[in-house]
């Protein structure tokens, strides 16, 4: 008589012990689901602006005109920077603190605290005129005082177009820092 006991917990405490662990699996599949689609997003916005500045770079070598002004330009640094930041909060804690590290090294720490206070605002009520002359002012400091104000390597990549060795170093390492936040954005 106790094998029937013994028989029955077992039978009631699987069953409940399965419906707790389908919702919390239910919950895991859905961040996963969430997190598959933070990665792809995130790896479509680096491979992307990856291959903006490589065909700006192969335009400036092939046409030998000089460097167009949206050749690692603010405002498609600060676009990148916001992107990434809005994907950020899906991925695992590792990977945004990563991921993170290699955005201020990539557009500097003033360009990304930029990014991440801008993105909350709706783009009607953004100043159209403001924000032009507040990028006039921003290339031309860091085409002045590099060394005060090109705090990221795309800055630095803006900034030394006249020192070929110089930029060369800097257009490595600025495809080094992508392929490896690429790499960790991994879906």
């Amino acid at each position: 008589m106790n094998w029937i006991w013994n028989v029955l917990l077992s039978l009631v405490s699987g069953s409940v012990g399965s419906v707790l662990f389908a919702q919390a699996a239910g919950r895991r599949a859905e961040m996963a689901k969430t997190r598959y689609t933070a990665t792809a997003a995130l790896r479509g916005v680096l491979r992307t602006y990856r291959q903006e500045l490589d065909y700006q770079y192969g335009r400036v070598r092939s046409e030998q005109h000089g460097f167009p002004p949206e050749f690692a330009a603010l405002p498609g640094q600060e676009r990148m920077a916001e992107d990434v930041l809005r994907a950020l909060p899906d991925l695992t804690r590792r990977t945004r603190r990563k991921l993170r590290e290699d955005l201020v090294a990539l557009a500097g720490t003033a360009t990304v605290d930029f990014a991440e206070s801008r993105m909350y605002v709706p783009a009607p009520t953004r100043n159209e005129q403001g924000e032009q002359a507040r990028l006039e002012l921003a290339l031309h400091r860091v085409n002045v005082e590099p060394d005060r104000y090109a705090e990221g390597i795309l800055a630095r990549l803006l900034s030394d177009q006249n020192s070929p060795t110089e930029h060369e170093q800097h257009y490595k390492d600025a495809q080094v820092i992508l392929d490896r936040m690429a790499t960790l954005a991994k879906p």
